[in-house]
This record gives structure tokens, sequence and C-alpha cells, in this order.
């Protein structure tokens, strides 16, 4: 009686799970584990840091000023290694002429696409470096005002402008918790512009940056 209930028990049970072979289970295993890894890469972050631009006019009878460099991110994983990052990020130079009190302020706004490699760590290390290298689009804006020429123009306005760019660097992340983290850094930022912007077309120099780490925990 006892066999007959058994032999019934494996009767019932879906061909398709008594078909799978060890490798298509193994399969099965490796793909849940790339899903979970992809999901732990994802994070959001924002940077703050130097921008030293080299090479800028400076003209006599003019002061300068910049501020820090600001940048916001999206990253999603493609495997345990690598993970592909958007950006955006802010830099703007003010001019003034100090006998006729012209100004004119320059905004940089990088777009970048990156890939960003960890090459000996996983995201389950709570500190890992990382190397990093991308390209994109720019936006810069030049804003003048009409009390006289600060760079180059005597008349006031705003004008939008494209141009393109790319970067690199290195840094490491460090791990708080399950959810946020540090990051520090540094690289180097090219930017071309199709038209002059504050009297310039290219801005490039050195980043240094710092900056905190959001990771989804869904």
């Amino acid at each position: 009686m006892m066999r007959s209930v058994i032999l019934f028990a494996l009767l019932l049970q879906p061909a398709t799970s008594m078909a799978q072979s060890p490798k298509e289970m193994l399969g099965d295993s490796i793909s849940v584990r790339e899903a979970e890894v992809k999901r732990q890469r994802r994070a959001a972050g924002l940077r703050s840091g130097t921008w030293r631009v080299s090479g800028l006019t400076e003209l006599s009878g003019a002061t300068y000023s910049t501020i820090p460099a600001f940048e916001g991110y999206l990253q999603r994983g493609l495997d345990r290694h690598l993970v592909i990052e958007t950006s955006a990020g802010f830099w703007y130079r003010t001019a003034r002429n100090t006998s006729t009190g012209g100004r004119s302020n320059s905004y940089v706004i990088p777009m970048m696409t990156s890939l960003k490699l960890y090459p000996a760590t996983g995201p389950e290390d709570n500190l890992e470096p990382f190397v990093s290298a991308g390209v994109g689009f720019t936006l810069g804006i030049d804003d003048r005002d009409d009390s006289g020429g600060v760079l180059g123009g005597t008349t006031g306005g705003t004008a939008l402008l494209l141009g393109l760019g790319a970067k690199g660097g290195a840094g490491i992340e460090y791990r708080l918790g399950p959810a946020f983290g540090l990051t520090l850094g540094g690289g180097y930022q090219y930017v071309r512009f199709f038209e002059q912007v504050g009297g310039e077309r290219t801005y490039r120099g050195l980043q240094a940056f710092g900056g905190l780490t959001y990771r989804f925990q869904f």
C-alpha cells in the first residue's frame, strides 16, 4: 500500500520539473545571481569638488571667480564589475570689469555617459576602487549684462551653446551601510564648444571630488 502511494505522488509531479537537467538548474541559478548583482549595482549620487580649468583668458582690469563643480549621476549594473553611469554636471565662472561694472557669467553643463569598472571587488564589498571613462554633450550658457564688455563683447544677452566633452578618472567608494556610501576620486575633463562661451571654446583641467552615494534597495 505504501509503495502505491509513493508511486502515485511521483506521477503527479510536473513533467517539466522531472525533465530539468542539472545543467539547466545551474543556468537558472546563475541567472538569478546575475540579476541580483545588477540590482545591487543600481545607484544614484551627488559629487562636488574642484575643476581646475587651465588656459583661460584673463584680461587686465577684470576680476574672476568660480564655484565648486557639482555633478549628479545615476548608474545601473551591467555585470559584477562593470556599470554604466549617466551624469550631469554644473560649473560656472564670473568675470567683472572693475572700471565699467560689466559682468559675464559662463556656465558649463557637461552631460556624460561613462563606463565604470570595479576591477577587483563585487557589490558585497565595503571598499571598492574603480576607474571610469566617458563622453557626451555639453551645454554652455554665455550670460552678459549691458554695462560694457568683459570678455570680448560690448552687448548684453544670453546665448545657449553646444559642445562635446570627455572625461576619465579613478576613485574609491566606501559603503557606510546597505544603502549609503562615500566616494572620493579625481580625474581629467575636457570640453570643446562649437562657439565661444565666456570668450573661450575649450575648458579643460584636472578634477578632484567627493560625494555621497545611495544604492537602491528595490
